[in-house]
């Protein structure tokens, strides 16, 4: 049987007011005229149970929250969502209907490792949550079908009611359309989606695996013209070729190292010759900087020795002398006020002539004499130390040169050509490696070829496989493409009660599942009228919704709302009458399934057809729908259509 929905009230809170809106009947009317809420109330319905509704500024601006009671199978429930931030209506917040309390708080964009309101819905529904294959943009893909999904197979939005089949225009909402309606005629399961999936995700892998073969495949063409076996050949020889040049370069190292042991003794006395010429050296730079101390101190010596020497000659030969001019400048010096015992040219304290003891200088004398006799001695011994050192070190180095000269001459002849040798060798060798690593690279590359082309073989096996898969597994769903064929039945029968003038067919397309009248399909109707396109929307719906309250295998929600059924009918006679004949079958309906069917529909008058069947929820400008809110006027009416081009 249909999906058990229905709606039990919804209420709407405002800074200031609150008013609950009650759905007790099976059919209940939302009547008002334009602009007093009436598709803002419906939009509030989707708005609560996740969907992206459209939402006048009267709502946004004064409705803080919305609470609708409902519900989904066996499951009875109170969901509140906010109308504000973007965080905020994110989140739906699930109460127990008897306490009110906070059962659980569910998002309502997917993210990853939560719940979900849709998830939370269609479990309660006994829904299947799918994830349907795509192809955007030429790569496969999935698309979740959410509860808000299926609502579109519930709520036929006045906007598009004369445009519209579940918004089959919306090229991203298509795929899922289709896929819904094969979930609710049971045309399709879990396993035949995860095949498709699969068929998908292989076709995508196979392209991308065969553009690889192909750049692979260009690589080769461009670079080299030798086939696959071309290079093995060519590497073999490459193998043998640097065999023989390794084993070359072995032998000439073998003989270099045999004459090096020749050498050997030669060598060893060169490195000793080299060390004493080393040690020889070092000794002439010490033994040179201490002669040069010594001789600085002979000098020293010899300096005071002369200073005292001219100081003695001073004294002795100008003592007896008194001057009367200065010896400089010749100026006179008896007038210069002078101290007495202060010399009268220099003006320093002047000492007795009893204090110049000639002994004493003599004795001064002496000492500095021996002092230079002793430093002259110790000089000469530190110079014959440095030129000993001068002469070993010589001696040094003409060995070390010899010893040279005589290994030069030995290795003259024997060494170098191996050298050169081994040098062109080692080339040789290198080149046959650059070579082969060329030739390798050729043939990983070819072997990446042979690897993708295999790989692309596997896929198109394993695709073939799933396929055929599909294909079986589709085959054993067919017998259920009848229930399309009763299914266009009913629809027919409900076309012909409405008297659309000039229908004289109508079936659902067993491929798209859209209405098509008279062997044209929907989107050609618009040129007959909104009117006509308005009925085959309606009779469509109403064909879905009583096929699945006929049918237990069928998963049709038992809920409809529509907004507008009488949009663009027109006011002669007949259009009145065609709005009548809905009405009778939204009774007739009503009558036959009661409470296992909800009809919510919002026109600008009441039903046509007075009868206790239908619940009235009144809505004017005195009262909108927007509690505790006044409407402007007629003047100043918004609709929600006006919202959509906004």
């Amino acid at each position: 049987m249909a999906a058990h929905l229905k709606f039990l009230s919804l209420t709407v809170t405002t800074a200031d007011a609150e008013k609950t809106y009650r759905f007790d009947q099976t059919a209940t009317v939302i009547s008002g005229p334009s602009g007093s809420g009436k598709s803002s109330l419906l939009m509030l319905l989707k708005h609560v149970i996740g969907g992206s509704a459209i939402l006048t500024p009267a709502v946004r601006d004064h409705v803080h929250s919305v609470r609708a009671e409902i519900l989904v199978g066996d499951e009875h429930l109170v969901l509140k969502r906010t109308i504000g931030d973007e965080d905020s209506r994110n989140r739906v917040d699930v109460l127990d209907p008897a306490t009110m309390n906070l059962r659980q708080s569910c998002i309502v964009r997917a993210e990853a490792g939560q719940t979900t309101l849709s998830d939370h819905l269609l479990n309660a529904l006994g829904f299947p949550r799918e994830t349907i294959p795509t192809r955007r943009d030429g790569k496969a893909g999935t698309l979740n079908v959410t509860f808000a999904d299926l609502f579109a197979y519930v709520y036929l939005e006045a906007i598009n009611i004369d445009t519209q089949v579940v918004h089959h225009h919306e090229s991203h909402f298509n795929p899922k359309r289709r896929a819904l309606f094969k979930m609710m005629f049971g045309l399709t399961d879990s396993a035949l989606l995860e095949l498709q999936r699969l068929a998908g995700n292989l076709r995508a892998e196979m392209k991308a695996k065969e553009s690889e073969h192909e750049s692979v495949s260009s690589f080769l063409a461009a670079s080299d013209s030798r086939s696959d076996d071309e290079l093995r050949a060519e590497l073999v020889q490459l193998r043998e070729m640097l065999q023989l040049a390794e084993t070359a370069l072995g032998s000439l190292r073998s003989e270099l190292e045999e004459s090096s042991a020749a050498d050997a003794v030669l060598r060893r006395e060169l490195r000793q010759a080299v060390e004493a010429a080393r040690d020889a050296a070092q000794e002439v730079a010490a033994a040179r900087e201490l002669v040069e101390a010594r001789e600085a101190v002979v000098a020293q010596v010899e300096l005071d020795l002369l200073r005292l020497e001219r100081s003695a000659t001073a004294i002795e030969k100008l003592s007896p002398f008194d001057f009367v001019v200065c010896p400089r400048c010749m100026q006179r010096l008896e007038a210069r006020p002078v101290q007495d015992d202060h010399c009268i040219v220099c003006l320093q304290h002047d000492p007795p002539d009893d204090t110049i003891d000639p002994a004493a200088i003599q004795q001064a004398r002496e000492a500095l004499e021996s002092q230079l006799r002793d430093a002259q001695g110790v000089f000469a011994g530190d110079a014959q130390v440095l030129d000993t050192a001068r002469v070993r070190a010589q001696q040094a180095d003409f060995l070390t040169t010899t010893l040279r000269r005589q290994l030069d001459a030995q290795t003259r002849d024997v060494v170098a050509p191996r050298f050169d040798a081994i040098a062109d060798s080692s080339a040789r060798v290198a080149a046959l490696g650059a070579s082969i690593d060329a030739v390798t690279q050729l043939r990983d590359a070819w072997a990446r070829a042979r690897s993708i082309a295999q790989t692309v073989k596997d896929i198109k096996a394993r695709r073939a496989r799933t396929q055929a898969d599909i294909k079986s597994k589709s085959a054993a769903l067919a017998a259920r493409g009848n229930l399309v064929s009763d299914l266009s039945s009913n629809f027919h029968t409900l076309l012909t009660e409405l008297h659309l003038p000039w229908v004289q067919t109508a079936v659902v397309d067993p491929e798209t599942y859209l209405p098509v009248i008279d062997g044209n399909p929907f989107d050609s109707l618009q040129a007959s009228g909104g009117g006509i396109t308005t009925c085959v929307n309606i009779a469509y719906s109403l064909a879905l919704l009583e096929f699945g309250l006929t049918h237990p295998d069928v998963l049709v929600p038992s809920l409809l709302i529509i907004d507008s059924p009488r949009k663009a009918l027109g006011n002669n006679p007949a259009d009145r009458e065609r709005g009548r004949r809905i009405y009778s079958r939204f009774k007739a309906l009503a009558d036959t399934y009661g409470d296992q069917v909800q009809l919510i529909i919002a026109d600008n008058d009441t039903a046509p057809i007075p009868n206790s069947t239908f619940s009235t929820i009144p809505l004017d400008y005195p009262t909108p729908m927007v509690p505790g809110v006044a409407h402007p006027g007629p003047g100043h009416t918004t609709r929600t259509e006006d919202e959509y081009q906004a």
